[in-house]
């Protein structure tokens, strides 16, 4: 079956390794945790065309969205591509299994999820070289610090000499996003994006949600990635921010912010987790129950969340999920040639 569809591109373009092994093609809280296979029970090839991987992509074939959280999701959906049910191997690879950091965010983890990286260590080669093959570019991290993890520091190191023409993307806390480091591991100019998850304005509200954090120098490194940018040896630069009751107050002044160093925000919905439980309450500030949410709801009525300078879902525009899901569906309707 065979479509040329403008849609999510990412079940047919990429692959994400995440904890334990686990291959997906999308965040797991968005998709369902809907994963295809294991990278330590089969091959790459056996997992990306797979039945799991061919009924995943045929909702998006069949405009039939069963796996996909709709209301989370802010993906641009509009690249065109051909949509098949089996698919070369993934031009983008996301690795986001690495749970080491430097830092714990309050709304995070409040522990790391230990994993025994000595077999991808020992046979890094060998896995890499048959997953990478078509590869453009390899995003890190998501789950921890890929610039302080040393096995990540290896993967990068490794990939940048196995794969000259791979360009990376790295989602980071900024604390280690500075020239030294990114010359160390020889992709200072082989960068695509840098994420930067800073979440606050201000080194008050800052040190509130992130523990062991270093508000001055990330604030030093976005300089560095900003001038990175402008000279042209960084094609993207984003500043995300998790919304919640500490912070949003700061939210349209994070967006001026970034605009100063040329960088887009993507504000990003606080997401339960078995591990934040005991602070969800409190910091979730999109609770209409919550005591500041009518104080949230006049914030987000500033015209700069809908001026393109950020990405933000319709659950924070305040709109109900009946009408994002209804919205989505029309879109692609509209969209299909």
């Amino acid at each position: 079956m065979c479509q040329n569809y403008a849609i999510c591109t990412f079940p047919f373009t990429a692959a994400q390794i995440s904890t334990f092994g686990n291959v997906y093609v999308c965040c797991p809280p968005w998709s369902s945790d809907y994963s295809l296979g294991n990278i330590y029970e089969e091959s790459f090839d056996e997992i990306w065309n797979g039945e799991k991987a061919i009924e995943f992509r045929r909702q998006f074939i069949n405009n039939d969205f069963k796996y996909c959280k709709i209301d989370l999701c802010v993906k641009d959906c509009s690249q065109k591509i051909i949509a098949e049910e089996q698919v070369p191997k993934p031009r983008t690879f996301i690795f986001c299994y690495d749970s080491m950091c430097n830092v714990k965010c309050k709304f995070c983890r409040s522990c790391h999820q230990k994993q025994d990286l000595s077999y991808f260590d020992e046979h890094m080669d060998e896995i890499i070289s048959n997953m990478l093959e078509n590869a453009e570019n390899v995003v890190l991290s998501g789950v921890g610090e890929a610039l302080f993890s040393p096995h990540s520091r290896k993967l990068i190191k490794r990939i940048s000499q196995m794969f000259p023409q791979i360009r990376f993307s790295l989602i980071s806390n900024g604390i280690l996003s500075d020239e030294e480091n990114l010359k160390e591991l020889g992709i200072i100019n082989k960068l695509l994006s840098i994420t930067v998850s800073l979440h606050a304005t201000n080194k008050a509200t800052y040190d509130k949600l992130v523990e062991n954090g270093d508000f001055e120098r990330v604030m030093q490194n976005l300089q560095f990635l900003s001038k990175l940018k402008e000279t042209g040896n960084l094609e993207r630069f984003i500043l995300n921010f998790v919304v919640t009751s500490y912070n949003y107050r700061e939210m349209v002044d994070y967006v001026k912010m970034a605009e100063k160093l040329g960088a887009t925000v993507g504000f990003l919905e606080l997401l339960k987790l078995e591990t934040n439980e005991d602070v969800f309450n409190e910091l979730n500030i999109l609770d209409k129950n919550h005591p500041q949410y009518d104080d949230f709801l006049k914030i987000m009525q500033n015209p700069i969340f809908r001026s393109g300078k950020c990405t933000i879902n319709d659950t924070m525009l305040n709109l109900s999920k009946n009408t994002r899901k209804r919205k989505f569906y029309e879109i692609f309707k509209n969209i299909r040639i």
